[in-house]
This record gives structure tokens, sequence and C-alpha cells, in this order.
């Protein structure tokens, strides 16, 4: 363990950091300061700890102290490097609203010369990430502190330090753009041999480490010319219906980055918001040990974008958004992007329709322009299930007004998606009929743009009582739930499949009535019956298991283990000739 070491600057660092406490007990969560999945040996050095920290009105009765003091020099950080992160590995106590934090001496960065960065705690172990500005670079001396909180202490057990300037998160954007132009292209590869060969500065040093080993080499040049050099993967020959002949099965990331909350100020915050635990590369390559090959990401955008005109989507969120994409595609997985749970704004009504084309317009420009180098395993949903909230028609088609509304708002998103140009230009889009329903009244007025690569996106937990009713029955009876389900599907072939307009079914499911067995052999029998038309499904999973209400949950995100194996067998059954 270091030695606490005693600090002697000007005004006194454990005075400034005294004269802080109450202010930053009522700050909100950091949007620098994240949690993170990775290991803390990721980091250039690593060290040691294993010391508690109390809160001030702790530390007159157990004797510990306020803050931990270390020296970066004896951390192994050499001299002239630039600190860009600092990690602390803690364990401590979950939703205690305990605030570890760092802080140093800052010239000039306020009243009390000291800069601090913080994030209250929500998990009872973990890594916090605190990224450190440029303009105000870290001294050779720096605290870990503890602010505030329902219980004593909590124990660092080691600090990890990231040299170089590759924690700037606001200017990532893809893998290879080394310089930030939205496009990866042979001017990236000129940057990065100036910079290998004469040390030129790089835009954005974090898109340069396609190897993402946290070190920019000759390795990483070699990977960029090879994707420079290789033939495009978006095959603008492919048919919709050839298209989603690759999709085998998908999984809904549900109730996570759609959570909403009107007290979160942070993408950590809205992310875990219902309860749903932060979401892990570990995680994603789970879902595709268990079979799956397909994961929607479903997405609230509102709370987190700026007033009109621009509607600007806060770069923490984007950033947040695409960590977790890249968490898909990285794994070769096909990843559908939507907007959620914007029903606030998305409403289907001739007296808001200018006023949602313009912010819907924003949006698919932000977000498209951001993604416009993916492939075609990137696939975008226009909206989720827009509707009537609160009407008396809000599940049973609405009206014809909103109806048409809702054609108006599709048409707007794939307008703004194609004029990002780029792989935008023949992305495969999807989008829903009024509250994506796969019912008469809403697929006879839903009218598509002319264009050859949209997907009709639908939402069916069929047969209700069976799938949907918390109420309804737990048994699943083929020879009564056959009909219903195959003119459902009948349905969509004769409007869409015939015609070469591909569909997906971007959630089903059957919420967990003790009943797995009987889940299971539904299961097989829709997918198999969907297959039969040539329409792939996508499961509802919102990690939710147990209790009165929509319990779908089918992956552990905690333990990462398939917490029903029948029913995830039975799927694979259900897709094996896909």
């Amino acid at each position: 363990m270091m030695k606490s070491k005693t600090i002697s600057r000007a005004g006194g660092l454990l005075a400034a950091a005294a004269l802080l406490a109450s202010q930053l007990s009522a700050m909100p969560v950091s949007a620098v300061a994240k949690y993170t999945a990775d290991d803390i040996s990721k980091c250039n050095y690593v060290y040691e700890v294993n010391s508690q920290v109390t809160t001030s009105d702790a530390a007159e009765t157990n004797g510990l102290p306020t803050s931990i003091e270390l020296s970066c020099s004896e951390i192994g950080v050499q001299g002239g490097e630039d600190i860009s992160e600092v990690w602390v590995n803690y364990t401590g106590e979950a939703g205690m609203k305990i605030m570890p934090a760092i802080g140093y001496y800052a010239e000039g960065y306020n009243e009390y010369d000291w800069y601090s960065d913080s994030l209250i705690i929500s998990e009872g172990a973990g890594t916090v990430v605190f990224e450190i500005p440029e303009e105000w670079p870290m001294p050779d001396q720096f605290q870990i502190q503890q602010w505030y909180g329902d219980i004593d202490t909590f124990t660092v057990n080691s600090v990890g330090i990231k040299t170089g300037k590759t924690a700037n998160l606001g200017t990532v954007t893809r893998m290879g753009d080394c310089n930030v132009d939205q496009t990866v292209s042979i001017a990236d590869a000129v940057m990065l041999l100036g910079f290998l060969q004469q040390n030129k500065e790089l835009t954005n040093a974090a898109n340069a480490d396609l190897d993402k080993n946290n070190l920019i080499t000759v390795s990483d040049l070699t990977l960029l010319k090879r994707k420079l050099m290789s033939p495009s993967n978006v095959d603008d020959s492919l048919t919709g219906m050839e298209f989603v002949k690759n999709i085998k099965v998908g999984w809904n990331l549900g109730n996570t980055l759609d959570a909403t909350s009107t007290s979160a100020n942070s993408p950590y915050a809205f992310e875990t918001a219902w309860g749903c635990p932060y979401t892990t590369k570990a995680m994603i390559d789970a879902v595709k040990a268990a079979g799956f090959n397909t994961v929607r990401v479903p997405v609230t955008w509102d709370g987190k974008m700026g007033g009109a005109p621009d509607y600007k989507v806060t770069d923490e969120w984007m950033n947040r958004v695409q960590e977790v994409v890249d968490y898909v595609i990285d794994n070769g997985m096909y990843c559908i992007l939507n907007s959620h749970h914007d029903t606030a704004w998305q409403k289907p009504e001739k007296q808001y329709l200018d006023k949602n084309n313009e912010q819907l317009s924003a949006l698919w420009t932000q977000i498209a322009t951001r993604f416009a180098d993916y492939d075609q395993h990137l696939i975008f949903e226009t909206m989720n299930e827009p509707r009537l909230v609160g009407a008396s028609t809000e599940w049973s088609g609405g009206n014809a007004e909103a109806r048409e509304c809702i054609n108006s708002m599709n048409a707007t998103a794939l307008k703004a998606i194609r004029a990002t140009g780029g792989n935008n230009a023949s992305r495969f889009v999807m989008m829903p009929p009024y509250a994506a329903a796969p019912d008469d009244n809403t697929l006879n007025d839903l009218v598509l743009p002319d264009d050859d690569h949209i997907i009709v996106s639908i939402h069916a937990y069929r047969p209700y009582s069976f799938a949907l009713d918390t109420k309804g029955t737990a048994s699943f009876d083929e020879s009564q739930s056959s009909y219903e389900l195959h003119q459902m599907f009948k349905g969509l072939q004769s409007r869409y499949i015939s015609k070469g307009i591909p569909v997906i079914i971007g959630e089903f499911g059957a919420l967990n009535k003790n009943n797995e067995s009987e889940r299971a052999e539904w299961v097989e029998f829709y997918l198999k019956a969907a297959d039969s038309y040539g329409i792939p499904c996508v499961w509802w999973d919102n990690n939710a298991f147990n209790g009165s209400g929509e319990n779908f949950g089918l992956l552990n995100r905690n333990t990462l283990q398939v917490q029903y194996p029948d029913i995830m067998a039975a799927i694979l059954r259900g897709v094996a000739n896909r």
C-alpha cells in the first residue's frame, strides 16, 4: 500500500477539497466520469492500493482518511507523458450515493485552484474512468476522494493511469477515421503514417487504434490499409428478400438504452434507470454464444436532445449508443438501431406533424451521419410503435389521420437518412405501421416510400392471451393457435413479401407464467411458421423474470447465462432451416 503523503500547495489541496465538499455533495453525476466493463490491466500503469476512504462526517469516529494521496511518478508514469485517464477500481455498496472522485491542483481552474471529477456509485464493485481534460493536465500528485453518502467507507483496490491523448470520446466516430471527417479514406492512412514516421499529431488517436490494444503501432496502419483495400461489403445487388435471409434470429436489448427517466442526467443513469445492468461487450458476446446473430438496440433519444432547430443529441449519449452498436457489429452480428420510447414528441396528429418531421429529420440526420460508414450489418428503424398515446384507440389502430401522419413521418426519416450519403444511400431501413401492429386497419393504410431498401417492421405477441396477457392462459394449444398465427403471416405475405418487400418481426415473445415447457413449444411453432413465409423474428428481452408483470427475460444479463435453456433450444430448432 502506498504511504500517505503531505501535499503542500498554495491554499492546500486538502483545504480546497474540504471547501468544495459541501458543494460537490449536490453535484449531478458527471458526464465525463463513467463506468467501464474493461479490465484495469488495459491501463498503461496500474498500482495496487487496497486502502479504505471515508466521508468527512465519519472520519473522526473511524480514524480513516477522507482521501488517498498518490504520486504518478511512484505509480510509474514517466516525465513528459500526457495522462488521459485515471481508472479507479473500488469495492463499495451499491446504490448508496457515495461519490468517488479524483482531485488535483490546477492553477487557475477555479477560485480554489482545484480540479475534480466524480461519479455516484450505483454498483457494489466496479471500475470508474475519470477523463483528464487536456487544458488542465494532471500534476504528479493527486487524490482519490470520497464525498457524502449513507455508508462510512469504500475501498480503493487499485488505480490505473492511461497516457496519451486518447480519451476525448467526444470526437470518436469510427475505427480508422484518424482525421475525424466521418469517413475512412486514404487521407486517414496518410495521417497515421505521418504519426508513426514523423511524430505528427493525430486528430483523434482513439480512432487510430484499430487493434484496440491501447497502442498506436504499424499494426494499426496495416489494418487500416487492409480496410481501405478490401472490396466494399455493402452489396447493393442484394434484394430485400435476399438480405433478410441473413438474419437468423434476433434478440432485443430491451429496457436499457430505451429506458426513460425524469431525474437521470448521465448516459449511465439513463441506461440503468429501469433496473437493467450497464451493457457490456461480455453481454453481447453471451447473446451471440447463445445462438442469436442479430441484436436490436432500442434507443430513446428524448431527454438527450437539445431544442429547435438543431435538436442536437448530446455527444455523451451518441458516443454511448455507438459503443453499444460496436459491441454488436464487431461481433459480426446484425444490429437494428431505432428511435424507441419517443412518443412524447412523435405525435401522429396533423397539428404536430410539421414539428414531428422537423425533429425526426434532425435526429436521423445526426444518427445517419455518425454511422455513415457502417456496412449493411447496421439497419436503421425509423420509429418503434408510433401511436396516439392515451387514446381509446391507442392499441386498436388509432384513426385515419394518425396513420396518414405516420406515413409522412416514415418518409421524412428515410429522406434524412438517404441525404447523408455514403452507405446510407442503400442502407436497409425498417418502417412500422401504426403501433407496429399487423392488423388490417394499420396495414391497409401503410404507404411505403418508393425505395427498394425498405423493410416493414412488425411487432406480434400472438396469440395475445398466451403471449402477452398477464391474466391469460399459460397453456399453448397449437390446434387453436395455428389458424390465428398463419392468418397473420399470410396477411404480411400477400401485402409485402409476395411483392418483394421484406418483413421483420422486431418484437415477439411470450411472458413468463412459470410455463417454460409451454413457451418452448410455442416459440418453436411460431418461428417455424414465420420462417415458412421468409420472416425473421427478434425476441423481446427486458431482463425481467419474476413477478406479475411483463417478464420476457431470456438471457440473464447479470449471470450472462440463458435463464430458460429449454426455450433457447426451441428457438434454435425453430430457425434451424434459416
